[in-house]
């Protein structure tokens, strides 16, 4: 027990290790990151696609406060990841119902099983609500081409890692530590399914978290990505990225309450950060 103790620990510190030897990199060139984003982000606009919630989010399904519980979404970080890693929130919607909600409960395929990722996913008990949203945003970072990382690439690339951090992972019988060199290997680590590994086993983010917290950090709206399940178009959305522009998104039915927003905007964006029970009491 002494030794497998011993060796968590040494996990940890070396997943630790490798993600601030490259944090420290990208920092020293945060304005060249932030513009590389930017420049081929372009406006986006999507029609009654679907949001899925739990069940105690259902009066406000536009609040972005679940995303915050436990590790946090792909493209955003949880509280519960390291403390020294800041935590920010994300909307999540998705093309239409099935990847909604296949995106939603995280279902993997059963390798034992003849059931699709979909009929899985409808064997949970969790309860859940789908609603339609429309919307505006003003940029996108669009993944569903990685020619549009080819700029990011360029400026990470040439990142160098120690040799006592190469050596820790010899040490630990782990493969050789790496960068990322061609926008098609970026894409792979940003859409692996597996994401979820990092962040709950080693308390770093996944690399997904990291690269949605610098489309956050560079002020854009939003990430369009696909579907691990369905291949169909997901936007993980960043509300706090809303003002000043003419972003916006909004629920397309009749509400269940009078105090539920239908809409957030530059104007209205705090309010999917609240809690239901702070806007009707």
């Amino acid at each position: 027990m002494r030794e497998a103790k011993h060796v968590a620990g040494a996990l940890l510190k070396y997943q630790w290790n490798y993600y601030a030897e490259l944090a420290g990199q990208r920092n020293t060139i945060q304005e060249e990151i932030k513009q590389a984003l930017i420049q081929v982000c372009a406006p986006y606009e999507f029609q009654k696609w679907q949001r899925a919630v739990k069940y105690k989010y259902v009066l406000h399904p536009l609040s972005s406060v679940g995303s915050l519980t436990y590790i946090g979404g792909r493209f955003n970080t949880g509280t519960d990841v390291n403390a020294e890693v800041p935590s920010f929130p994300a909307l999540y919607i998705a093309q239409d119902k099935d990847t909604a909600l296949q995106e939603h409960l995280g279902q993997e395929p059963d390798k034992h099983s003849d059931l699709t990722p979909r009929e899985i996913a409808l064997t949970s008990a969790v309860s859940e609500a789908i609603v339609s949203v429309s919307g505006k945003l003003d940029k996108v970072f669009d993944l569903t081409k990685s020619s549009n990382l080819a700029l990011f690439v360029d400026l990470i690339k040439n990142f160098k890692l120690s040799n006592e951090l190469k050596e820790t992972a010899n040490k630990l019988n782990m493969k050789n530590p790496g960068i990322v060199r061609t926008p098609d290997d970026l894409i792979k680590t940003l859409l692996n399914p597996d994401w979820r590994q990092l962040p709950s086993n080693y308390d770093v983010p996944a690399n997904s978290q990291i690269f949605g917290h610098l489309i956050y950090s560079s002020g854009i709206e939003g990430i369009l990505y696909p579907s691990k399940f369905t291949e169909k178009s997901c936007l993980a959305v960043y509300p706090r990225n809303f003002p000043n522009t003419e972003s916006y998104i909004k629920l397309d039915d009749e509400l269940p309450h009078p105090k539920v927003p239908s809409r957030i905007d530059g104007l209205t964006w705090r309010v999917s950060e609240m809690e239901l029970r702070e806007l009707i009491t």
